[in-house]
């Protein structure tokens, strides 16, 4: 008996800490849980453009604020209540939010062929991310206002906060190395549901929480929707194909760490579309010889080659007739490789199992850094740089990295779509950005015509040639004897005028435009611009008329807020006013902050590793792990030192912590991208690292502000509502202007600066140190 004692007190121990503390940890779970299956689906339904993680943040971001000024308003007594109604509708409302946008997307789609423009981002942002968010911050609100009835205020809102950030901790990790990669987000999100929802009712007798009746409904509907989910998810995944293809049927979807894959079409052809974005058709057996041969020619000698993916175009099976000894064939997506292999046509399947084609399952630009390996022809083509992870394969460091594999006689080739007669506007731009970052790379480009222009570049110009002559004696001593291509299409596919037109158009195009580079992806930038031309809508237009701003003036708009403030805070007599006033205008500035660390790393990282799409709930959960960590150092250094240190001087350590970090992060970040280069591990540690800082300095921030404001005389429901509202209003402005905008346009490197004058900004306007003067 006595053996079992320990055994016994620690599962007495850990369930009374359930009890005490299972509601911040459910409604932290439910919070990222929700909002990182709600951002994925939001890519996908825009077609893979990672920039609408900021415009759903900014969604999300608002619905929290609406949320918590509501539950501010309400009665203390009704506080524990009214958290369990949150989380009850918690649990079921993320399920609800992807089957709307999917439905959404249908019902809004644009033309055949375009792109959804900013508009309907924003729409479908705040149709499926804001609800839930506006729960959220109603939950914080009402669990912090139920806790001071336990504990003193200040502590309660405290330890919600760190409960609710580890709570989102467990939640981002469990979607990112569990339920995302084994379950659609559907299923997932509804399976999270129910959990969270016994995880809250178990807690029902610490006093946090109540609600008995709401929670087991909840419970209870989460695992009705989880036994439906497979039919709903099948369903409205056809319904939203049906608006991105119509009229083709969707025959599989598969959901990998990489994207999200949609297969339609079938028994002749099938249509692949990536996140929302058509890659591919296939099997093309005509457009594979053309482009295959014609390719393999622009080599000298192709004897190692890399193709660096689109195993789907059948091209593998074209080069391997010509004189190859190797293919290295690099595929990142180890399950969509394998999900796209049995439906290739035969030949391209038997083309994969050739002893001569070496399959390698990494990212392209990885490959490319670890491996010691010269090639004769470097091939990338796939869809333009509408997404940043198409972009990262354009930028001038990208093409350096591949010159550095190239041999002193091989050739890099990559696609790109232009025009088929002159080149004007945002595609000129997009097309310029790309000529001009090879050119930077290599000696020697050249470029066929358009519309489908394959851009040739390498060391030597009697190497790199588009010479009909030259490219028809290759293929001759080759001796290859197929029905489908002969020389005489040398000079059909190549008339040298044409070719001399598009190179002079593409040279002309890159004297306007920068060179498209890691931290500024230029064609990413003009892609956007001309998916807001496309689709016309007034948020595009707006959003392009202030991207053509100068550069002084945006930074001038991003400051006069905060200006603003520092001039009413110098106007206001009493002290406690100034310094409660000044502590929730520190709360909205290190919000967005917070919020620009947070997007500036996870585009980086995307740059970097490419893999955003699968690893953003692990990502978001570091740095929430931050903000708890941040929020914990905060509240015992409060706790030892007095709460009279918690005014002006906790302040200012806390904003100076946030400056420094923001000052130093453009050699962080480039520290960050060294270290992605040596694997996907050593990447993810590194910007976990640097996730990680950044919620500690921005989540430090928040015990001090609440000691601040219940020392002015706010209740703690109050208080809590205040800053959470602050919080979360700036962190919502940095996340659409940030992703829209500032980032785009100034680029990481400046737009951490920016976020660091900012931060000195909010400093200058602390008040200063000393006790408050006593009234009459």
């Amino acid at each position: 008996m006595a053996r079992a004692r320990p055994g016994a007190a620690r599962r007495e121990t850990m369930l009374r800490a359930l009890t005490r503390h299972g509601a911040p940890l459910a409604a932290g779970l439910l919070a990222i849980a929700a909002q990182v299956l709600l951002l994925r689906e939001l890519v996908v339904d825009v077609a893979g453009d990672e920039l609408a993680i900021g415009v759903g943040l900014a969604g999300w971001l608002l619905g929290i604020a609406a949320g918590a000024r509501l539950a501010r308003h309400r009665r203390p007594v009704a506080a524990a209540r009214d958290g369990g109604l949150g989380i009850a509708l918690l649990a079921v409302l993320p399920v609800l939010g992807i089957v709307a946008g999917r439905v959404l997307r249908r019902a809004l789609a644009p033309d055949p062929g375009e792109l959804p423009g900013l508009g309907l981002t924003l729409l479908l942002a705040v149709v499926t991310l804001a609800p839930p968010g506006a729960l959220v911050g109603w939950t914080f609100t009402s669990l912090a206002s139920a806790a001071s009835r336990q504990w003193a205020a200040g502590d309660a809102i405290a330890r919600v906060y760190i409960l609710e950030s580890i709570g989102a901790l467990v939640g981002g990790l469990t979607v990112t190395l569990v339920v995302g990669p084994a379950l659609a987000p559907l299923p997932a999100a509804a399976l999270l549901g129910a959990l969270a929802a016994l995880l809250a009712l178990a807690a029902l007798h610490g006093g946090v929480v109540a609600g008995r009746r709401a929670l087991a409904s909840a419970a209870t509907l989460g695992a009705a929707l989880l036994l439906a989910s497979g039919p709903v998810d099948g369903w409205s995944e056809r319904v939203r194909f049906a608006g991105t293809a119509p009229g083709v049927p969707l025959r599989a979807v598969l959901d990998t760490p990489w994207q999200h894959l949609a297969l339609g079409g079938g028994d002749d052809v099938w249509h692949l579309y990536a996140n929302g974005q058509y890659a591919a058709s296939f099997p093309d057996p005509f457009g594979a010889e053309h482009l295959g041969h014609l390719i393999a020619c622009l080599a000298p000698r192709p004897d190692r080659v890399a193709v660096l993916g689109g195993a789907e175009r059948g091209l593998v099976s074209v080069l391997l007739r010509h004189p190859v000894r190797e293919i290295a064939l690099v595929e990142p997506d180890r399950w969509g490789f394998a999900f796209l292999r049995d439906r290739m046509g035969h030949e391209d399947q038997a083309a994969l199992d050739d002893p001569r084609v070496r399959v390698i399952h990494d990212d392209a630009r990885r490959f490319l850094e670890r491996t010691a390996e010269r090639f004769d022809l470097i091939l990338l083509l796939g869809p333009d740089p509408v997404s940043l992870f198409r972009a990262r394969l354009g930028t001038v460091e990208f093409f350096r990295l591949c010159a550095s594999r190239l041999s002193p006689d091989g050739v890099l080739v990559t696609g790109l779509r232009t025009a088929p007669n002159v080149l004007v506007g945002e595609t000129a731009a997009l097309a310029g950005s790309v000529f001009g970052a090879m050119r930077e790379a290599l000696p020697v480009v050249r470029a066929t015509p358009g519309p489908d222009t394959l851009l040739v570049a390498g060391w030597k110009p009697e190497t790199v040639t588009l010479d009909p002559a030259t490219l028809a004696r290759r293929w001759e001593r080759r001796g290859i004897d197929v029905a489908t291509f002969d020389e005489a299409l040398f000079p059909v596919l190549l008339p040298p005028q044409r070719v001399a037109d598009q190179e002079r158009a593409l040279l002309d195009a890159s004297a306007l435009v920068e060179a498209s580079r890691d931290d500024r992806p230029a064609s990413f930038l003009h892609a956007l611009a001309r998916r807001q031309q496309t689709a016309a809508g007034r948020w595009g237009r707006a959003v392009g008329v202030l991207s053509r701003l100068p550069v002084a003036m945006l930074v001038l708009i991003a400051l006069v807020p905060s200006l603003f403030v520092i001039l009413r805070l110098r106007a206001t007599r009493a002290l406690p006013v100034r310094r409660a006033a000044a502590a929730s205008h520190a709360v909205a500035v290190t919000g967005a902050a917070g919020m620009g660390f947070s997007l500036l790393l996870l585009l980086s990282f995307q740059t970097r590793v490419g893999a955003l799409y699968g690893a953003l709930g692990g990502l978001t959960a570091v740095f929430m792990l931050g903000l708890a960590l941040g929020a914990v150092l905060a509240q015992r250094t409060v706790a030892t030192r007095g709460e009279e240190w918690a005014g002006p001087v906790g302040l200012r350590l806390a904003l100076a912590a946030g400056l420094s970090f923001a000052v130093t992060l453009p050699w962080t970040l480039a520290a960050a991208a060294r270290a992605a280069a040596a694997g996907l591990t050593q990447g993810m540690t590194a910007y976990g690292a640097l996730l990680l800082a950044a919620g500690v300095v921005t989540g430090a921030l928040f015990p001090v502000a609440a000691v601040t404001r219940l020392a002015a005389g706010d209740e703690a429901a109050e208080a809590a509502g205040r800053l959470e509202t602050a919080d979360h209003v700036g962190a919502a402005v940095a996340a659409l202007l940030g992703a829209v905008l500032f980032i785009p346009v100034l680029g990481l490197a400046h737009t951490a600066w920016l976020l660091a004058a900012l931060l000195a900004l909010a400093l200058a306007g602390v008040p200063r140190a000393g006790p408050a003067p006593r009234e009459g």
